[in-house]
Formats: structure tokens, C-alpha cells, sequence
């Protein structure tokens, strides 16, 4: 009895020992099974370990069907919460298809790994279902074909088209969009350039016209309160050459306590934006220019 139980503890040596160690110390009758870690009673016995498959896919679209964390592929698994592992290349394929109308079939469908651990010889034994899938280097090759929904496909490309209709249609509103903007801004540009040049080259005849034309309501003993002025600008035929309305807010009475409000024209301008002039444009506004 001695004799057999000796010549079996030989054979399991045998069996373990032929792969080196892990990190861990445990060896593992596979290469491609590392133990990282392992959870030992009082006695030393090892009671749990955390194993993970150093595995190789091909093609490599095999390995996006997996959650390489769960499969412990990617991290490490403890044994006593997962014992065995199933990996399922063909879980996703129904919606792979039916969603980009194309995927890859695989065969076979699924390996099974199952982990367990003998204290007596110290090794970690790995199973695989089928057998001989895995290489002893760790590389899992697989058959496979791609598949496609002819119908999903074409309902695919017309999708597409439509998006490409959309996203065109919408680049060219942004585009001419920005372009109406900048037409506005450049509009605005000139208007302000044209009342700035009115402001700075007749801006102090115009002052001087309602100064003038405060001091006669005071000699009539009249309230004269000037208020804001406003520019009105419209372009002409001509380029660069604006036509500049002016008229300011007045309060006017002749008691202080009941003023009323009214508008003063203060002329109309012809204002040139290449030499940056501006000419008077009717009566009023020469008579200002002439205003002594």
C-alpha cells in the first residue's frame, strides 16, 4: 500500500513540477496559468489562490467578445468564488449583427476552463473543454467566418447617406450663417465709421448750433435741456458713401415744472468713408456749416 501511494505522489511530482514556479511559489501544470497570490491556513496549507489566463487571441477579434476581467484574463480571479471559467466568443453575435449588420462567427463557440489545487504536490491544475485548444505558449486560435445581414447592411448605407445629407446641410447653414454674421459685423463697422467721422469732422459746428440755439430760448426766458443724439446711417448708391440723419432729444417749456419733450433735427450728412469726409446733405445742415 505504502509502495503505491509512493509511486502516485511520484506521478503527481512529475506532472506539477515540469512548469516553474509562479511568483506566488505554486507551480501550475500550464505556462499560460499564473497564480499571483495565494491565502494559506496555520498550518501553511494553501486553502485559495488568485490565478489569471495569460492568453492569446486569433484573431484578435475574439478577445473584444470576452470581458477580459471577468474571464480573468486581464486580472486575477480567487478560486473559491470562481472555479471555473467559460469563455463565450459568440455571446454578443446576434447583436453585433443586427446592429452593424456584419460579425464574426467563431468555432468553437466557447471554452471552459476549469482551476483546481492539490496541497500535496503544491501545483495548480488548469483543464480546458475542448481539449487542445490552448497552446502550450497560451495562443487560442480560432476558426471563423463573418456573416452578414445583406438587409441591415443596405438599411446601414442608407442611414449613412442621410447622415451625410444632414451633417452637409448643416455645415453649409453654419457656413452661411458665419458669413451673414461677419457681413453684419463689417455693416456695423461701417455705420459706426461713418458717425465717427460725422462726429469728428462736424461733431463741433453741430454743438455749436444747439448752443446757439439754447442762448436764444434763454433770452426768451424758456428752458432749453438738450438730451441724447441720435445718428441715423443708410448707405447710398455710391460705395462708401452713407447718408447720416442727425436729430437730438430736447425738453423745451417755458416753465421749468412743465417741459415738453420733442425732437431737433441737426441735419443731414453725406459722409464719405474713403476720404473720411462729411459734407452737409440739405438746408439745415448748411446752415449749421455756416453757423457763426
Amino acid at each position: 500500500m505504502k509502495k503505491i501511494l509512493l509511486g502516485a505522489t511520484c506521478v503527481l511530482l512529475a506532472a506539477g513540477c515540469y512548469t516553474p514556479l509562479n511568483n506566488s511559489g505554486v507551480a501550475t501544470t500550464k505556462p499560460w496559468l499564473e497564480i499571483s497570490a495565494k491565502r494559506t491556513d496555520f498550518d501553511g496549507s494553501q486553502y485559495d489562490s488568485c490565478y489569471r489566463f495569460n492568453l492569446r487571441f486569433f484573431p484578435q477579434e475574439a478577445a473584444a467578445r470576452l470581458d477580459l476581467v471577468d474571464s480573468c484574463i486581464s486580472a486575477c480571479c480567487w478560486r473559491s468564488e470562481k472555479d471555473s471559467v467559460t469563455l463565450d466568443f459568440n455571446k454578443n453575435f446576434k447583436k453585433d449583427l443586427a446592429r452593424y449588420g456584419k460579425a464574426y462567427y467563431f468555432t468553437p463557440g466557447q471554452i471552459t476552463l476549469g482551476v483546481s489545487h492539490s496541497n500535496l504536490v503544491n501545483t495548480t491544475r488548469v483543464t480546458t473543454q475542448p481539449k487542445g485548444i490552448i497552446k502550450n505558449d497560451g495562443r487560442v486560435k480560432l476558426k471563423y467566418k463573418l456573416v452578414e445581414d445583406p438587409v441591415r447592411l443596405a438599411q446601414l448605407a442608407q442611414d449613412e447617406a442621410q447622415a451625410r445629407v444632414r451633417q452637409e446641410t448643416k455645415e453649409k447653414w453654419e457656413r452661411e450663417e458665419a458669413q451673414a454674421a461677419a457681413q453684419l459685423a463689417d455693416r456695423k463697422a461701417l455705420l459706426a465709421g461713418a458717425k465717427a467721422i460725422l462726429q469728428r469732422t462736424q461733431g463741433g459746428k453741430i454743438d455749436h448750433y444747439f448752443y446757439f440755439m439754447n442762448k436764444n430760448y434763454t433770452k426768451q426766458g424758456w428752458t432749453f435741456w438738450l438730451g441724447e443724439r441720435q445718428l441715423a446711417v443708410t448707405p447710398t448708391s455710391q460705395k462708401d458713401v452713407y447718408t447720416v440723419s442727425c436729430k437730438a432729444f430736447v425738453k423745451l417749456g417755458e416753465f421749468p415744472q412743465h417741459l415738453r419733450q420733442n425732437t431737433v433735427p441737426c441735419g443731414i450728412w453725406k459722409v464719405n468713408l474713403q476720404d473720411a469726409t462729411a459734407t452737409p446733405a440739405n438746408k439745415l445742415a448748411k446752415e449749421i456749416v455756416n453757423l457763426q
